[in-house]
């Protein structure tokens, strides 16, 4: 299934284009001011590599994560041990230090399903509400959400320098575990819920950004619902030939000659069956975890770029009132009115510089993201789809070759 791609104004620090067809040149995207436009950073490097280890320890509803770091500079390696708890903490930590309006925070993924009712209700989500399979915990695909989260911050050039984030990584004792107030993260007000998607841009480039989210975040969510019910049609469908595979080779408990030809027929069809379902069943799972975790992670990522772009037409908004009010004030009030003003201005104009920036990184990460992620898919269903077509054609020939003679 193929994302739709709709973006056509995707400038990068170099002023280039993304060119998708029929798009609109450089000249019809970047008709912004770019009086306050900071020069482009230095490429940032990780300072570290990270990667989770098979290593996953669960105790009752805790499930601990081994986390192998290598720092780039002199090759020293740190292994220590995390539990989810840990990840919220440093996400709210990581807010909290880095309090700069731009930044588009990489989303932290969902808690897993540690719980026997939660286990119970992804079941029934992905297998049908009438299964009576509860599916086990799936803590390779956490490892992989958490390690992509981990090395989405490692790569920004500002979370990736930050303090908090290399004491996470290289000490043993874990970080605080307090209990994060719920709402905490909300850093918008609700009262600005209707003008900051309403209120015009004065710059162009942040408007096309604004009205191509709108679009993309639907359209990415739409994609990544399909795409699950997909992958999870086939979890349903191994289910099933599971289930036919295991009645074929039931003993009916006769020793007649044909009942044993029927039992050996049988069972080289249920052989078939498990063949195909092992196909399947790697299918669903190179798909979650190629394609599927592409959309899964930027259905959530484009609501924190929808998030920063709401802060700053606040921001917007507040230079504006305070303009407004500089040209309403009276002589005594004259002084204090213009200071707002220039505070309301530069808090925008330092917003603005940050996220333009970061809109930039945001969607050559994004396209080099998806590519990756598209070339593994391809990839991983052509080699399977071998695999799947060796073993059949080996059970065709054995039942083919079958003797069927009393």
């Amino acid at each position: 299934m193929e994302e739709k791609e709709t973006s056509n104004h995707l400038p990068n620090e170099e002023n280039e284009t993304f060119s998708e067809p029929n798009s609109p040149t450089l000249e019809t995207v970047s008709g912004f001011s770019t009086c306050s436009s900071p020069l482009p950073p230095e490429p940032f490097e990780p300072l570290f590599s990270v990667k989770f280890s098979g290593n996953v320890e669960k105790d009752g509803d805790v499930v601990k994560y081994t986390i192998k770091t290598k720092k780039i500079s002199d090759d020293s390696s740190y292994s220590v041990q995390r539990q989810y708890e840990d990840f919220e903490w440093l996400e709210h930590c990581l807010i909290t230090a880095n309090p700069l309006p731009g930044l588009i925070f990489p989303p932290l993924p969902p808690r897993p399903p540690i719980t026997s009712e939660m286990a119970e209700a992804r079941s029934k989500k992905q297998l049908g509400n009438s299964t009576k399979t509860l599916m086990g915990d799936q803590f390779n695909k956490d490892c992989l959400q958490l390690e992509q989260y981990l090395r989405l911050l490692l790569s920004h050039r500002l979370f990736g320098k930050d303090e908090g984030l290399e004491k996470f990584l290289t000490e043993k004792e874990p970080p605080p575990r307090a209990k994060i107030k719920k709402g905490f993260f909300n850093r918008l007000s609700e009262s600005l819920e209707g003008r900051k998607h309403t209120h015009r841009d004065c710059e162009e480039f942040f408007q096309k950004e604004r009205d191509w989210v709108s679009k993309y975040s639907l359209q990415i969510k739409d994609i990544n619902e399909a795409f699950s019910s997909v992958v999870y049609s086939q979890q349903r469908l191994c289910s099933i030939i599971g289930h036919l595979a295991t009645a074929l080779t039931l003993n009916r408990g006769s020793n007649e000659p044909a009942a044993k030809l029927e039992a050996k027929l049988c069972g080289l069809f249920s052989e078939a069956l498990e063949d195909a379902r092992h196909g399947i069943q790697v299918l669903s799972y190179n798909e979650e975890n190629t394609l599927g975790a592409y959309l899964n992670l930027y259905t959530s990522y484009i609501e924190s770029e929808k998030e920063m772009l709401a802060q700053r037409t606040s921001l917007l908004v507040e230079y504006e009132n305070a303009n407004k009010a500089l040209d309403k004030a009276k002589p005594l009030k004259k002084q204090a009115a213009e200071n707002a003003k220039l505070s309301a201005e530069k808090a925008f104009e330092d917003c603005s510089d940050v996220a333009r920036q970061e809109i930039k990184k945001f969607h050559r990460q994004r396209i080099s993201m998806f590519q990756e992620s598209l070339e593994k898919f391809a990839e991983a269903e052509l080699r399977n789809a071998r695999d799947v077509a060796a073993m059949l054609a080996k059970s065709l020939t054995k039942i083919k070759q079958f003797d069927v003679t009393l």
